[in-house]
């Protein structure tokens, strides 16, 4: 499934309902595609898609549900109206209170309750992140599934029907222990080698010879669901734009200028949950910071990567 959903996505077409994902109900089209309003389009990264519920039908009740890895749901996030734009924001009904519902799933298909708990979202543009009590899914499963249904909407201002941008599952995150380099930095002082960024020792650090850079990072045998970076002194330059590369899907972040302190970043994920990265994560350093000393290049005391499942899904 995951190797069909990249393909599919790097056309720029809508997803169809794979095994992994489906919504109960979705609006119909005919010139973009059957499924452009499909859950698939919540999945997708992208502000500017979403999902619509079926203007015939009631927005309460109706739900979308996403397999994840076995580990524990630790969070809920959304993007809770159509995000394209303002007006398409306010006109659409948009997502107020679910409720989350984790079951297993077994070798035979069947699916157990392993736990639930709701999430109420502010009426807000952008990104919201619901913390909710752990719920684990471990031992002799096949996977889990993550089940959202719609408790209460905020009212459209022209159209009755729920109409959701993004949403994401956080599994509980844990640090990936086999962190090694894939591509190594693409420029190095020779004093401070790649190895001191990896080597568990914040005192030490990796500097480059430029202002940006480019590495790879992979940890075999993890699902992967962010990268660590942690700047070096304030004698070197320091990250400021990242971009991370992973499965052929990227994401860029913007970093706060913090000498000496580890900032998180999450993997590019088009699966709707965190902790399923693998393979190789290119981590490229676009723009950064000043230095104290403007010869000095881009420098990273530690860089790291946390997971959120243990074997590759």
């Amino acid at each position: 499934m995951r190797r069909a959903l990249t393909c599919f996505l790097a056309l720029g077409l809508a997803l169809p309902a794979f095994g992994g994902f489906e919504a109960s109900s979705f609006k119909s089209e005919s010139k973009l595609g059957k499924n452009y309003w499909n859950a698939g389009a919540a999945l997708d990264m992208r502000a500017d898609t979403c999902w619509q519920v079926d203007p015939e039908r009631e927005n309460i009740a109706q739900w979308i549900h996403l397999d994840t890895p076995l580990g524990e749901v630790d969070k809920i996030e959304a993007i809770i109206g159509w995000d394209k734009d303002e007006n398409a924001f306010f006109d659409h009904a948009r997502l107020k209170k679910v409720k989350i519902e984790v079951f297993a799933k077994t070798i035979g298909g069947e699916l157990e309750p392993k736990g639930e708990a709701e999430a109420t979202f502010e009426d807000k543009r952008g990104w919201q992140v619901v913390d909710i009590p752990d719920i684990k899914v471990k031992g002799e499963y096949m996977a889990a599934r993550v089940r959202l249904t719609v408790l209460e909407v905020y009212p459209g201002k022209d159209f009755p029907h729920l109409a959701v941008s993004e949403v994401r599952v956080r599994l509980k995150e844990f640090p990936a222990d086999t962190l090694d380099f894939g591509a190594v930095p693409s420029t190095e002082d020779p004093a401070h080698s790649g190895l001191d960024m990896i080597d568990d020792n914040p005192k030490t650090f990796w500097a480059a010879t430029d202002k940006t850079a480019t590495f790879g990072l992979k940890a075999p045998g993890y699902g992967l669901s962010s990268v660590g970076l942690h700047a070096g002194p304030k004698s070197h330059a320091r990250p400021k734009k990242v971009k991370i590369t992973n499965q052929n899907q990227e994401i860029t972040h913007e970093l706060e200028d913090k000498p000496g302190e580890m900032q998180w970043l999450l993997l590019p994920t088009m699966t709707g949950y965190t902790g399923g990265g693998w393979g190789e994560v290119t981590v490229e350093i676009l723009e950064s910071y000043p230095g104290d000393e403007p010869m000095n290049g881009v420098a990273l005391a530690e860089a790291k990567m946390m997971a959120g499942s243990i074997e590759e899904f």
